[in-house]
Order: structure tokens, then sequence, then C-alpha cells
């Protein structure tokens, strides 16, 4: 009798068990996506994003390279003059460190420039960021995708493109957008991306 009892729950155990693995495991629905190439393929990348952070680099940023080429000439020139004047210990101190520091600056200045253009940047492309992340989770729930990957990742990995879900085709119906290849003709993602 406690065999039977036991084989009994036994298999009342497996049975919830096999049933809680089923209901776990829901298909896996791969995608494939880049909101940064989403962005440059909408419509005001072009007619304001992109135009507005040149005109950032080319105005505030250039200004600033000037501005600073003037000042470090100008610390160059003061403690040379400050040292032949044989002025005191900490005016030259205060004089050496102003150099230091501008010369600094300008040493820098490629990068100073990189991270002022990269803030620019999101701080003008944030409404067209927010707009296409709203979108893709609008098109990631109404899919039901459970992974999503960078279109580089998929490209060396072996499996049938049509496996998985080119997100950059739903995202862009979705928000009205039609994709270019570059060359004019519509195509399916952008240049480059799941080809």
């Amino acid at each position: 009798m406690r065999k039977v009892i036991f084989s009994l729950l036994a298999i009342i155990g497996l049975g919830f068990a096999a049933n809680k693995v089923t209901a776990q495991t829901a298909p896996l629905k791969i995608g494939y996506f880049d909101i940064d190439q989403m962005v440059q393929a909408m419509p005001e990348y072009k007619t304001a994003i992109q135009p507005k952070v040149e005109a950032f680099q080319k105005d505030s940023l250039g200004t600033a390279k000037d501005n600073l080429d003037t000042l470090f000439s100008n610390a160059q020139e003061t403690y040379k003059n400050d040292s032949l004047a044989k002025k005191s210990a900490s005016i030259l101190s205060y004089d050496r460190q102003k150099l230091q520091e501008l010369y600094m600056k300008e040493v820098n200045w490629q990068q100073i420039q990189q991270n002022e253009t990269q803030r620019k940047f999101y701080e003008i492309a944030k409404p067209t960021y927010d707009k296409v992340a709203a979108s893709y989770k609008k098109v990631l729930a109404a899919n039901k995708i459970t992974l999503v990957l960078n279109p580089g990742a998929i490209e060396g990995m072996g499996t049938d493109p049509k496996s998985i879900t080119n997100l950059f085709e739903l995202v862009a119906k979705d928000l009205g957008v039609k994709l270019d290849n570059g060359e004019g003709d519509t195509q399916q993602a952008p240049a480059g991306v799941g080809k």
C-alpha cells in the first residue's frame, strides 16, 4: 500500500513539475535593433539634429578653441615677462599654475570637443530618442519579442535570418518612416543592417 501511495504521489509530483516547466518556457522570439541607427534613419536627423550639432561645433566649440588659444598664448607671454622681470615666487607660481591648466586643456582639446559634441547631440536628439524608444517598446510588446540583439551580433551567427525579427521594419512602420539603403531605394532596414 505504501508503494502504491508513494508511486501515486511521485506521478502527481512529476505531473505538476512538467506542467510548471511547460508554463515557464515560452517560445524564445529573437529580434534585432539598434536605437542609434533608427534615430539616424528618422527624417528629423538630417533636417534638424545634424545641422544643429554641426552649427554647435563650428560656432560654440570653434569660438571656445580660439579663446583657449588666445588665453594660452597670453599666459605664456605673462609667465615669460614675469620671469624676466624677476617677480616674486608666488606670482611666478601662480603664472605657472595657470599656464599648466591651459596647457592641459590644449592637449586634451580633442577629448573635450568630443565630449561636448556628444553632450549637445544627446540634448538635441533626446525628443527623437524618446519617440523611437516608445515605438520600440510598443513593437516589442505587440510581437512578444523576448530577446533583442544588436544587428552586428547576428551577422556571424549562422542562423536563419528569417527566424529573427527585423525590429527596424516594425518600428519604422509604427513611426511612419520609410527606411532607405542610402541609394534612394526603400529597404527593409537602414543601410548595412541585417544584410
